[in-house]
């Protein structure tokens, strides 16, 4: 019996740093019926001859992760479609898992559980402060007010349904997205099988993407009417706690994670700031 086809879509920018990486995480999967579309924003680094190395199909425009995701949405026929980042890494049976989440249990959507990975010291200040903010959404979400992660796995026609991803938002465009689908009574369930995620290596680079991510929350809440900033605060204070509980006896894991939760927050009010401060059209 043909298996169903799995369209692997991923949005590049200048990143033939870890390209390379999780398209051979993907010749790996031990599930055969796959095509990869890579949506580039005119990269102007090695990302283009990296993808072609491997057989992608790719398409060059200029476009941010929603609307990125949402040309491969439309440039694909397969029944699903996952979302991916240049970043991140398949372990080999992820692919097959999550078809088989779906055929067999009736589901429309699939969480992937994600491990963050740092291989400088702040990059490990940083995998393991997410790694823990992530125990504390599976220990708390039951409560309500934590800001869950999100499936990346789907049924393509549940995401056409939807809407799609809102191409208006320059964060949180997939929390936004999965939002729609669960009040939209779509089906969810998670799989055992992992993947990486490689977390920038200089704390320049990851307080730049948090300045980014400050400056567009307020964006995502006049655009879709939800507030995120009370929930976050109550993750962080939670995520604190528990990393101080389980590394009372490693000084420099919480002194790390500490300066980086003190310079992040920081970077973030300040992006708040600039972001409240830009009047849309």
């Amino acid at each position: 019996m043909e298996k169903p086809k799995v369209t692997i879509i991923i949005p590049t920018y200048n990143s033939d740093a870890t390209l390379a990486a999780c398209l051979s995480s993907v010749r790996n999967q031990g599930y055969s019926s796959i095509e990869i579309i890579i949506v580039d924003n005119f990269s102007n680094d090695a990302t283009v001859a990296i993808a072609t190395e491997f057989g992608t199909r790719t398409i060059q425009q200029e476009s941010t992760p929603a609307l990125a995701r949402n040309i491969g949405i439309a440039n694909s026929t397969s029944k699903y479609i996952l979302f991916l980042d240049s970043d991140q890494v398949l372990s080999p049976s992820v692919i097959e898992e999550c078809v088989e989440k779906c055929e067999r249990e009736k589901v429309e959507m699939v969480r992937v559980p994600e491990v963050f990975v740092g291989k400088s010291f702040w990059a490990s200040c940083s995998a393991s402060w997410k790694n823990f903010y992530g125990k504390v959404e599976q220990k708390y979400c039951v409560n309500g007010n934590i800001l869950a992660g999100e499936p990346r796995f789907f049924i393509r026609e549940q995401l056409v349904r939807a809407g799609m991803l809102n191409t208006g938002l320059f964060w949180g465009e997939d929390y936004d997205l999965y939002q729609r689908m669960r009040k939209a009574g779509i089906r969810e369930t998670c799989c055992e099988s992992r993947l990486y995620h490689y977390e920038p290596e200089t704390i320049r680079e990851i307080l730049f993407k948090t300045l980014h991510y400050g400056s567009s929350m307020p964006i995502y809440t006049r655009r879709t009417g939800q507030r995120v900033m009370g929930p976050l605060t109550r993750h962080s204070l939670l995520t604190f706690k528990e990393i101080f509980r389980e590394n009372k006896k490693q000084l420099s894991a919480i002194t790390g994670c500490a300066v980086l939760l003190c310079l992040k927050t920081y970077f973030m009010v300040f992006g708040l700031i600039m972001g409240s401060l830009i009047r849309e059209s």
